[in-house]
């Protein structure tokens, strides 16, 4: 299948509802049997990075913990996600080695330094898949290559085509390739029900793309921001019918991942890029509310509780601020001042924004980790709890997670970090895989699934 750059619909296979009805049935059967009721379905699970307190291993090591190790076909970035008793990945397979750099061998090259919009792809041929594993043994399930050809254009050293997370429920796996601009959803058993293609655009500096999908209810949505796309778009799970599309007024990449932010008052579906972010609803397409002139997420994602949303941005240049925004915001929404307080704004703290790796808030305190030093925030008032450096971590780019009374951090290196969650700074577990870590970990049934280079890793107590 060679790359094409139409925005149209290829197959649908649909299942009879005879055929759904009696899935479902299966599915609650074999749920009340004893399988994992919390599956993480979506880049950084159902809740912006926060799931119910489970019974994992507070230490693991190569040797220690391990359920199983497998050796990866292909490379990607791409979190874990689960459903049921699968696990399921995206990666970029190609005859030759296109496995990402860490940072420290990335900033090297010339992508590193924003000279990446004068290199060229590599003249490779990729299969664009997406690969299932058994989660109880790690045995590979199936493989489907979704997408097949030459990349249209580079991507960072440290980036990979396979970067965004798919998405997961009772009808299958949702995949998005954003080198390629292909949306497919697969059934459980591998077979393509629908497909898109949403055209394949240059990144800003030749970063290449990262933005995941996110789900709800019964629709997926797709966040396509590149030098030549500035789309939003939500679309049937089931059938792949295009529900509606947004498209921001200003074009320019972003990594961050679209968010559906369950508050206390509505479900809004947020998107964030450059120094705007925009809330639709996620019925129907429709701005709630946009905010410009505040430095939002772009190479990470917000963080969200049930009443306030905390974002910013840091690069290598500039710090921005860490906002808290509460819910009920409606309409244009902008500071008199770029980067100041606005409408809805509870709190900011001044050069405090996150990096690569997404904050995460429990309801009571918000985490921002930047590379090994790890703050701590009230949730309501700003207030900075702490601010430490984590023994023994260094790079960091996977998002933390908030597992119970427990924050999950993992470096670059594999050396990854327990923390008790509260207002106090306490170590009290962790782990070293010898492998490098840029995707998010998730978390099921009592079990951590960290994603390498080279390995899918499954950490859970053994007996």
């Amino acid at each position: 299948m060679v790359l094409r750059s139409d925005h149209r619909t290829f197959q649908n296979c649909g299942r009879s509802k005879t055929a759904i009805a009696a899935y479902l049935m299966l599915t609650i059967a074999l749920g009340s049997a004893g399988l994992p009721a919390d599956d993480f379905s979506q880049f950084r699970g159902s809740a912006a990075g926060v799931t119910a307190d489970q019974p994992i291993p507070l230490r693991w090591s190569e040797k220690e913990n391990i359920a199983w190790k497998i050796r990866l076909a292909g490379s990607g970035w791409s979190q874990p996600v689960i459903w049921q008793n699968r696990v399921y990945i995206t990666a970029a397979v190609s005859s030759e080695d296109l496995r990402p750099k860490n940072f420290a061998d990335g900033v090297k090259l010339p992508q590193s330094m924003g000279l990446g919009g004068f290199t060229s792809p590599p003249k490779v041929t990729i299969d664009w898949q997406v690969q299932c594993f058994d989660a109880a043994t790690g045995q590979q399930v199936w493989a489907k290559t979704i997408n097949s050809g030459r990349p249209k254009f580079a991507t960072h050293p440290s980036n990979t085509y396979a970067t965004e997370s798919p998405v997961v429920d009772a009808n299958g796996v949702v995949a998005f390739f954003g080198a390629t601009g292909t949306v497919a959803r697969l059934d459980h058993a591998g077979q393509v029900c629908w497909q898109k293609e949403l055209g394949a655009f240059a990144s800003d500096n030749g970063f290449g793309t990262g933005s995941s999908l996110a789900i709800y209810q019964d629709k997926v949505f797709v966040q396509h921001f590149t030098k030549g796309s500035s789309l939003v778009a939500g679309y049937d799970l089931q059938s792949g019918a295009e529900k509606w599309t947004y498209e921001r007024k200003s074009k320019g990449s972003s990594w961050s991942s679209p968010l559906v932010w369950r508050n206390s008052q509505r479900a809004e579906l947020l998107v964030a890029g450059g120094d705007e972010i925009d809330s639709l609803d996620p019925d129907s397409g429709k701005v709630i509310w946009r905010l410009t002139g505040a430095k939002a997420p772009t190479a990470c994602s917000l963080a969200a509780d049930k009443d306030r949303i905390y974002f910013g941005a840091s690069d290598p240049f500039s710090k921005g601020p860490l906002f808290a925004m509460s819910v009920g915001a409606s309409g244009e929404i902008a500071p008199a001042k770029k980067n100041g307080t606005f409408d809805h704004c509870d709190w900011l703290e001044a050069k405090s924004g996150p990096g690569m790796p997404s904050p995460v808030s429990d309801g009571q305190f918000v985490y921002v980790l930047d590379n090994n030093i790890l703050r701590c925030h009230n949730a309501a008032t700003g207030k900075r709890e702490y601010q430490t450096r984590v023994p023994d971590m260094n790079q960091v780019a996977a998002s933390p997670l908030v597992i119970g009374n427990k924050l999950l951090a993992l470096d670059e290196g594999g050396v990854a970090v327990l923390v008790k969650a509260g207002k106090e700074f306490e170590v009290i577990g962790g782990g070293k895989l010898d492998d490098t870590f840029w995707a998010t970990p998730a978390v099921c049934d009592g079990a951590i699934y960290l994603r390498g280079i080279d390995s899918l890793y499954c950490v859970r107590q053994s007996p």
